[in-house]
């Protein structure tokens, strides 16, 4: 596979050409492309001097599939995108399997997101059906990589942002060992993982003798059992969401009372023309707890990655865009601490830094800065760099002094330590990447700057 910054392409042996090509010439395909639920794909003829690799790729059939507009991880959804990107795999096993199609793989890392939409982006998954079996070959990794994880995230908790070191998932024996035996015999978990620990010594001696042929049945009654299976695990996988529980962060915008409601207008008022004038195609709203100023930025046409460190208020936020037709899509990431690149040499998935590095056209801090310099401990002028390298030429940021309520809380009496972050310090710092365009002095003495970056 080769990304471009046209497109996505890639190269199937000829051996799997024949299936590829008869999945794109049903009218089911078709279907699916048109409601956003599968990519597109674009069969191009392949030119002399692709073959780079001998018989290797001599032959191979080239796809082409459009870029979706941001990459991003199942370590970096909220419970609300996992649970969506399951129920997409589920609901297209589900229909495909009425047309005599089945999904091979059920992994989180087949689908992406635009806004808040779920995309299937693995064509190559998608294989004839076996019409008298009547198992379904992904289920164990479906459990493996969706279930379990959010079963483990709500059960135990689990952190979801764990996954990105078990990209296989948990097995069943993992999870088992840490529930304690009341959540063991509670369904999902009775099913999912109680059963399959106490027979998987068993399984394992029927098997010593060699691998057993699937068990067959007559087509429609194979379809009646995949069907069902596909029902169950929807249910099930619903059944582990956990519930939605308030957090420090998650009704901030409700209950800010270090902002009168004047400091409020104001701000509004104040991203809001900004936006406007500008236009920003791509928008990063980092620490944009529920959203607030994301849908400004969306209302505005632009589409927004809207992060923040608080599960909580990023789930609530991407629930609550389930029937929007807004262009956000929310993630759990932590600037200071921003996904790493992790596979093969570091190459598989690429870090945060790098998907934002001269993607967006303005990025929004509102009400960070201080949590960077005194929680995460990073200089001022560390953070006026990485500004620089996310945002092509717009920058709000705003500047909360020392003085100010929620600064002396996190100081916690260190006031001498960091005496030196002061307003001058911060202007200095970002006067080396940024002119000044406009800034606002809010009535509770912070301060809204709109910055343009230097050019390049």
């Amino acid at each position: 596979m080769e990304l471009r910054p046209d497109g996505v392409v890639r190269r199937v042996r000829a051996s799997h050409a024949e299936d590829v090509l008869r999945f794109l010439d049903q009218p089911i395909a078709a279907q699916l492309v048109q409601q956003g639920r599968l990519i597109a794909t674009t069969v191009t003829p392949q030119q002399p001097g692709d073959a780079t690799d001998g018989a290797a790729t001599k032959n191979t059939l080239v796809l082409e599939h459009p870029l979706i507009s941001f990459i991003s991880y199942p370590w970096e959804w909220p419970p609300h995108l996992w649970l969506q990107a399951a129920e997409l795999t589920l609901d297209l096993a589900a229909d495909l399997l009425k047309h005599g199609w089945t999904i091979k793989d059920a992994t989180p890392l087949n689908v992406l997101f635009e806004g808040v939409r779920p995309v299937f982006i693995d064509l190559l998954s998608i294989e004839p059906l076996a019409p008298q079996s009547p198992i379904w070959l992904a289920y164990g990794q479906f459990i493996r990589t969706f279930l379990l994880p959010m079963l483990a995230h709500a059960q135990l908790g689990w952190p979801l942002a764990a996954t990105l070191m078990r990209r296989d998932g948990y097995e069943p024996e993992e999870v088992y060992a840490a529930l304690g035996w009341g959540a063991r015999l509670r369904q999902p978990a009775l099913t999912a993982v109680t059963l399959p620990s106490l027979l998987a010594g068993k399984a394992a001696e029927r098997n010593a003798g060699g691998s057993r042929p699937a068990p067959t049945q007559e087509p429609e009654l194979a379809q009646h059992v995949l069907a069902k299976t596909f029902r169950n695990l929807r249910t099930q996988m619903r059944r582990t969401v956990p519930a939605r529980r308030a957090s420090n962060w998650s009704h901030y915008a409700s209950t800010a009372t270090h902002y009168h409601e004047g400091d409020h207008a104001a701000k509004r008022t104040f991203v809001g023309e900004v936006l406007s004038a500008g236009r920003p195609g791509r928008v990063l709203d980092v620490g944009c707890n529920t959203g607030v100023y994301s849908r400004i930025a969306a209302e505005t046409g632009a589409s927004v990655i809207s992060i923040d460190t608080d599960l909580e208020a990023v789930d609530r936020l991407a629930a609550s865009l389930a029937k929007s037709e807004l262009s956000i899509l929310p993630l759990c990431v932590d600037l200071a601490h921003p996904t790493p690149a992790i596979g093969w040499e570091n190459r598989e998935q690429r870090s945060f830094l790098a998907r934002c590095e001269g993607y967006f056209d303005l990025v929004m801090m509102l009400a960070v800065i201080h949590h960077l310099l005194v929680g995460s401990q990073i200089p001022l002028d560390r953070i006026a760099a990485l500004c620089a390298s996310i945002t092509t030429r717009h920058l709000i940021v705003e500047w909360v002094p020392l003085a100010d309520p929620k600064f002396q809380q996190i100081l916690r009496g260190r006031d001498a330590i960091y005496a030196h972050l002061t307003e001058d310090a911060f202007r200095s710092a970002f006067r080396v990447y940024f002119a000044v365009e406009r800034e606002c002095l809010l009535e509770n003495g912070r301060i809204l700057f709109h910055y343009i970056r230097h050019p390049a």
